[in-house]
């Protein structure tokens, strides 16, 4: 195997490890959403606990070293959308 081949396989390496990072983010962002919806649905959990748990998982994502990360930038905007059907149910 030649160096070339090597980097190549590393980068198969890391993109399958930023897509199983990626996957890994969506899946517990959607298992806390639907988990605090059910909660809210039963009068478990109240508005402001609902918000404070949109505002301790949002807080991480407004940290100035993700400002300009459109990636970051999406996964606030989906976990805006979300908690908004948490909050204020539809």
């Amino acid at each position: 195997m030649d160096v070339s081949e090597m980097d190549g396989d590393l980068s198969s390496v890391a993109t399958s490890l930023i897509d199983a990072h990626e996957a890994a983010e969506v899946s517990a962002i959607n298992g806390i959403v639907s988990l605090a919806n059910i909660l809210r649905v039963r009068g478990i959990l109240t508005d402001s606990e609902a918000s404070a748990m949109y505002e301790s998982m949002s807080l991480p994502l407004g940290l100035t070293k993700y400002a300009g990360n459109p990636h970051v930038q999406d996964i606030q905007s989906n976990l805006d959308q979300l908690f908004a059907t948490v909050v204020h149910p539809r």
